[in-house]
């Protein structure tokens, strides 16, 4: 079995500490296998302050947190519309950018960037002298041996991953981890959003108005991945989800931030009620599909009609090829002696004239319109390629750049309307296109292109900056996507009764505790791919555990569970290699007197404790926690589990594989 990282996304969730001592991950080695009982999800109301918190004063922070650029947006409640997206960055020269590099260089040298603080108040920004320090976005030179670019990749290490993603675990500073990278990143934005507040409203209001975070994450990734960034963005200094201040921290998905921009964005009638539409959010690590129809246009209401799907075929892997490319032409080992200021001069026009203005050929585009990209240092060439310090790229030779990126774009689009078609009975009605990479002219002449003119392919303004402005819209507006659909199954692995009708002699096994032939490995899927959920409504499963009299320490027992996932169409009924253990969720130690004392037919003694999941699944995150009957409530016990008034058992512990 892999290392195990501590991950306390409930603890988290409420304010907890996050417990990583070898004395704190040990397990009790009691029966794990959890026998499932019939559930029946019970609705839940939101908190009886949830309205009182509406209407108090707030100040909004967006936060889309890229592979290779971020972006910060805030607003206050009381201007809702007047929201404003930051463009000018510590380090920045020349023109305004909505987004800053997601870069970060460690130097002890330096003096250190402002930690995070409890309060989120300007006069906290005071360095601390035990704080490794470090410069982030437009303040790390190109020429930086030191900076690391595309840390986000490395939070979710389940996703397939080329080679020449830097930077790897390997390459890492001393004592730093991915966590802890971007937590410094973001307790960087977070320090700079407060300056910027209060140059804005002054010190007065930033000091006494609650400040509500909402992150946005890859939609592709991993429930492990949105946990990690949960935690680090804890540490920054974001807050927890429940601030009792009247703040807070949210997480949701990039296209659902894109979809709450982009249908703000455009014109009256150009989708109505009952329509599909497609967001592609192309970044710069990830693309990202989701598929809504609209149920309600007064006020705007979504429900997800298809599993979303998505893959690493960001901005990032075309710029990569570019590179390779040039590299290439003019010999590798030429290309790695470059000077960094040339390399980064190199990017620079990749970046701003060939990337985003790349097109395909119309009538009467001049035929001499090749692109000549500055690789200072290099010396001319016989055959005209190499000419005074720049290379000739044809038309041709970027459109072989593009190509095999644009093909899993248009390959993802492709499943995606599909599987439309299969779930929802209707076709798509638009693809809006977001997103840095969704900005490429190329990218949206292609889709354009693919789709024969059936689908509309909308480009709304500010495509680049689109999740950021639909986070804030989030923030202000709360929750507009009512219904969405699991992207994987959940579920526990058990002992199963033997049953000579269903199962192979051979399988069988003879239960020490409860005296009686089970089969091993079963599997209960309580979420299905596909599944509708909501952040309204908590799924409550039941369950009950067997327990050995010597398990019980000190007349107390933690209650473990394990839950596992399948992404495949179909999952099996018995674990196999398809399936893979998530987390492991470990409860606080319950008393003794809570478990219902037995003895089986040989006189031994055992517990049997009857409790259950609850998660709530959110547009960002998975929240899970852990109830039993209220003590002093008497419940009816069966086959359908205890009913009754039930309390949680206090915090969970969740460490995820």
């Amino acid at each position: 079995m892999s290392d195990m990282s501590t991950t306390s996304l409930a603890t988290a969730l409420h304010g907890l500490g996050i417990h990583t001592s070898e004395e704190e991950r040990r397990h009790s080695t009691a029966s794990t296998a959890s026998t499932p009982i019939e559930y029946s999800p019970p609705a839940t109301p939101p908190p009886a302050d949830a309205e009182d918190k509406k209407d108090r004063d707030r100040i909004i922070v967006g936060i889309d947190f890229g592979t290779t650029h971020s972006a910060l947006a805030w607003a206050h409640t009381s201007t809702p519309d007047e929201y404003e997206v930051i463009t000018q960055w510590p380090g920045q020269s020349g023109k305004d950018w909505g987004k800053v590099p997601s870069d970060i260089s460690y130097n002890t040298g330096r003096s250190p960037s402002p930690p995070a603080t409890t309060t989120p108040t300007p006069s906290s920004l005071t360095p601390s002298p035990d704080t490794l320090s470090f410069k982030w976005g437009f303040e790390v030179p190109a020429a930086d041996p030191q900076k690391l670019s595309w840390v986000k990749i490395l939070l979710d290490p389940s996703q397939p991953r080329p080679t020449f993603v830097q930077p790897k675990k390997s390459v890492l500073p001393p004592g730093k981890t991915p966590v802890s990278i971007v937590t410094d990143y973001l307790r960087a934005l977070r320090a700079y959003t407060l300056l910027t507040l209060t140059r804005r409203l002054g010190a007065e209001v930033v000091e006494t108005t609650p400040v509500e975070y909402v992150l946005t994450v890859p939609a592709v990734w991993s429930d492990k991945a949105r946990a990690t960034t949960l935690e680090a963005a804890v540490a920054a200094g974001l807050g927890g989800v429940e601030d009792e201040e009247g703040g807070g921290l949210r997480l949701i998905t990039e296209p659902e931030g894109a979809a709450e921009y982009a249908l703000r964005s455009l014109r009256p009638n150009t989708l109505k009620e009952g329509d599909c539409f497609t967001v592609c959010d192309a970044g710069g690590g990830t693309v990202d599909l989701i598929t809504y129809t609209i149920s309600s246009l007064q006020p705007l209401q979504l429900q997800e009609v298809a599993v979303g799907t998505g893959a690493l075929c960001g901005a990032v892997y075309l710029d990569r090829r570019f590179e390779d490319f040039v590299a290439e032409k003019i010999g590798r080992d030429r290309f790695e002696a470059m000077d960094p200021r040339a390399k980064f001069q190199m990017g620079q026009y990749w970046e701003t004239y060939m990337k985003r203005e790349f097109s395909e050929k119309v009538a009467g585009d001049n035929d001499d319109d090749d692109f000549w990209v500055p690789v200072m240092g290099v010396p001319d060439t016989d055959d005209g390629r190499m000419r005074g310090g720049f290379l000739r790229v044809s038309r041709d030779e970027v459109r072989e750049i593009f190509a095999p990126i644009v093909a899993q774009v248009l390959e993802l689009l492709g499943a995606q309307v599909l599987q439309v078609l299969k779930s929802a009975q209707k076709p798509v009605g638009a693809i809006l296109l977001v997103g840095g990479f969704g900005s490429s002219e190329y990218l949206y002449r292609q889709i354009l292109s693919w789709s024969s003119g059936s689908i509309p392919v909308l480009q709304p303004r500010n495509a680049w900056t689109a999740v950021v402005r639909g986070a804030i819209i989030r923030g202000l507006q709360g929750d507009t996507v009512k219904a969405r659909l699991s992207r994987r199954y959940y579920g526990v692995v058990h002992d199963a009764k033997f049953d000579p009708q269903k199962h192979d002699d051979v399988e069988k096994q003879w239960h020490q505790l409860r005296c009686e032939w089970v089969v091993r490995n079963r599997i209960q899927w309580y979420i299905r791919r596909g599944d509708v959920t909501t952040s309204t409504r908590t799924l409550s499963f039941a369950f009950y555990r067997t327990i050995a009299a010597s398990d019980i320490v000190g007349g107390t027992h933690a209650l473990k569970t394990e839950l596992w996932v399948c992404d495949a169409e179909t999952a099996p009924s018995k674990r196999d290699s398809t399936v893979r253990k998530l987390c492991v969720m470990e409860s606080e130690p319950v008393p003794v007197e809570r478990f219902v004392k037995m003895r089986n037919e040989k006189g031994d003694v055992f517990y049997r404790v009857d409790y259950s999941l609850d998660m709530t699944v959110t547009g960002g995150a998975v929240v899970y926690e852990m109830s039993m009957a209220k003590k002093g409530v008497k419940g009816v016990k069966g086959e359908k589990g205890t009913k009754g008034e039930r309390e949680k058992v206090g915090r969970v512990e969740v460490r995820y594989e």
